[in-house]
């Protein structure tokens, strides 16, 4: 039976069931469509990889992926798999049918289940794609021909003529298999036609065996000449997914340089941040027209003497008549034109303030208005117009204050 724990299908197969063995609760047909309805929405998923992982952390990542309307419900199981449940057929659709699903960039097998058996049992060995067939001549850019070539890929779901010097595909790809590299079309009487196969996401693969669920250092000794990888970065597709591996493995894009690369002369870029001494003139040169011939720009620093500074300032030579609030280059201690004539004209103020005479006003103060007065006074003054709402009569002009 082999083990502690041996399997149900071992037991039943190793053991001797007796007629007692094999009673059990019968439950009516009725009874099992309407437990049914209670059991929709469900499926069994698994992630793609041999390491361990948090549970709640996949559950966390899975539902903001999916942005659910409704409730999901997980529930584990034994194996490291998981059923969920959807409270609504949007929700399942989107689970099962709109993959693929990454967590930690491991893919997320999903397989539909209607809870007529173990949720173990059910088999999780494939995972959504889209694909991209390159290099497809327009004598064969057919639907029907797509169609077979993407089933060389994977289990064929749809086909997307739009694109542009590619067709894309969605088809089932088998975990069990390595990735499809190239397809072909043959002729009657003619050569085969070779065309690349571009993945637009998928997990992580080995780029020595080409399965998926692992890295070359986790494959084998994880030791590999660079010459036995024979699953590049090639296989990527150029999308918003893939752009961070393509740059990381130098695949690059085949974009136009840019206006500032500092690798290309003249594209009006400097000519390079290592080299601060060189200056700027060689790229902006190049790129505007001036000459290409380098500019020697001697950037150290001068001392005073060198810098062409002289002793004596131009000020001092200047017309101080005209401009008496100019300053003066004075040596430390000194006082320039500027600061004794100010100093002239603070004692000259000082000598005129203290020279002058004010007199107290003689007499006694006349009395304040009475209550009464100040009330007649109020009574008996001319009303005020207000110019702001005052129209003239016969007239539409409305007064305004002069601005």
């Amino acid at each position: 039976m082999g083990g502690s724990n041996p399997s149900l299908e071992d037991l039943l197969q190793s053991l001797k069931i007796k007629g007692d063995d094999l009673g059990g609760v019968f439950v009516p047909k009725a009874e099992v469509e309407a437990l049914k309805e209670d059991s929709k929405w469900m499926a069994v998923l698994k992630v793609l990889t041999t390491k361990t992982f948090s549970a709640s952390s996949l559950k966390q990542t899975l539902r903001f992926a999916w942005a659910p309307a409704q409730e999901i419900i997980f529930r584990d199981l034994e194996n490291g798999s998981f059923i969920v449940q959807a409270k609504c057929m949007g929700d399942w659709q989107r689970i099962t049918d709109h993959g693929p699903w990454l967590f930690r960039e491991q893919g997320v097998l999903i397989e539909k289940y209607d809870g007529c058996c173990k949720a173990t049992s059910v088999e999780l060995n494939r995972i959504h794609a889209w694909v991209q067939i390159h290099d497809v001549p327009e004598l064969f850019r057919k639907k029907h021909i797509m169609t077979d070539l993407a089933a060389e890929v994977g289990q064929f779901l749809a086909v997307d003529m739009t694109g542009g010097d590619f067709v894309r595909a969605r088809v089932w790809l088998d975990v069990r298999k390595p990735l499809t590299r190239f397809v072909t079309i043959r002729p009657e009487g003619e050569p085969p036609v070779f065309m690349r196969v571009k993945y637009e996401k998928i997990p992580k693969y080995c780029v020595v065996c080409g399965f998926l669920g692992h890295v070359k250092e986790e494959c084998g000794s994880g030791e590999h000449p660079p010459e036995a990888e024979g699953f590049g970065a090639w296989l990527l597709a150029d999308t918003v997914w893939n752009r961070g591996k393509l740059q990381s493995a130098g695949g690059g894009f085949n974009k136009p340089p840019r206006r500032d690369d500092r690798s290309t002369p003249g594209a009006g870029g400097r000519a390079g941040r290592s080299a601060r001494g060189d200056g700027r003139g060689q790229g902006r040169g190049s790129g505007r027209g001036r000459s290409d011939a380098p500019q020697v720009v001697d950037n150290r620093k001068r001392n005073s003497t060198e810098a062409k500074l002289s002793e004596v300032s131009p000020i001092k030579e200047a017309n101080t008549s005209a401009a008496p609030l100019m300053l003066e280059w004075k040596s430390p201690g000194e006082v320039g034109v500027a600061g004794e004539n100010g100093a002239k004209n603070k004692l000259e103020f000082a000598v005129q303030e203290a020279e002058k005479v004010y007199s107290l006003p003689t007499g006694t103060p006349p009395p304040p208005p009475s209550a009464r007065e100040k009330k007649r006074s109020k009574k008996h003054a001319p009303a005020k117009q207000d110019l702001n709402t005052t129209v003239m009569a016969g007239s539409d002009a409305e007064h305004r204050p002069i601005q």
